[in-house]
C-alpha cells in the first residue's frame, strides 16, 4: 500500500507539488467553526498553506482571538461577511489608504457562519465588508449550496484578486481546480487518471 503524504494527508493524489507560490502578503485570519475542523471538505486549510501570514483559529463565541481585535492586531481587522452593515471591499480599501487589513473569514458552512456572527458580540462589533463579484463557485463538495455563495478558499482568492494581484488569484483558482479533481479521486480511493 502506498504511504500517506505526511503533509497533505492524501495517499494516491498528493497535491503538495501543485501548490502555487503566492507573492502577496495579504493577512487572513480564518475563524473555523468546531464542526469544520473534522470535515474533509474544508478548504480553509489550503489558505493556511498558501499565505505565510494566515492563521487558522477555532472560533469561540465569547473569546476573540487577539488577531481579531483592533487593539492587538498589527493589521486592521475586518470581517468578510455580507450583511446589512457591510460595505463593498473596494469601498473599504479606499477608506483605508496605506493600511494593511487583516481579513477575517468565517470558515464554516453558510448556515454556521450566520450563527457564529449572531452569537458573537465581538464579531458583530467589527467592521464588515462584502465581495461584489460575479464569480460562480467551483466548489461542488457539499450539498445545498446556494447560488452566489463561495467557499472559504474562493473568498480568499477573490479578496486577493480585488486587493492584491490578479495573477496570484488566477494561480490560486487553477490550483483549486486541480485540488478538487485530486480530492474527489482520493475520496474514491484511487489515483487520478487523465
Amino acid at each position: 500500500m502506498k504511504p500517506m503524504c505526511t503533509t497533505c494527508g492524501f495517499i494516491h493524489n498528493c497535491y503538495c507539488e501543485v501548490i502555487p507560490t503566492i507573492a502577496s502578503d495579504l493577512c487572513f485570519t480564518l475563524l473555523t467553526h468546531p464542526n469544520e475542523l473534522s470535515r474533509a471538505t474544508n478548504t480553509g486549510k489550503l489558505i493556511d498553506r498558501l499565505f505565510a501570514s494566515s492563521q487558522v483559529t477555532q472560533w469561540q463565541r465569547k473569546q476573540p482571538c487577539e488577531r481579531c481585535l483592533p487593539e492587538t492586531s498589527p493589521n486592521l481587522p475586518v470581517l468578510v461577511f455580507p450583511c446589512e452593515d457591510s460595505v463593498p471591499l473596494d469601498e473599504w480599501q479606499a477608506q483605508q489608504p496605506g493600511k494593511m487589513s487583516n481579513f477575517i473569514v468565517l470558515d464554516s458552512t453558510w448556515q454556521e457562519a450566520k450563527k457564529m456572527l449572531n452569537r458573537s458580540a465581538w464579531l458583530q462589533a467589527l467592521p464588515k465588508v462584502h465581495l461584489d463579484t460575479e464569480q460562480l463557485s467551483r466548489y461542488a463538495l457539499r450539498r445545498n449550496q446556494q447560488a452566489g455563495n463561495l467557499c472559504t478558499f474562493e473568498v480568499c482568492a477573490e479578496i486577493t484578486r480585488q486587493v492584491a494581484s490578479e495573477q496570484d488569484a488566477n494561480a490560486m483558482l487553477t490550483f483549486f481546480d486541480e485540488y478538487m479533481l485530486r480530492f474527489q479521486a482520493e475520496r474514491s480511493g484511487h489515483a487520478l487518471t487523465r
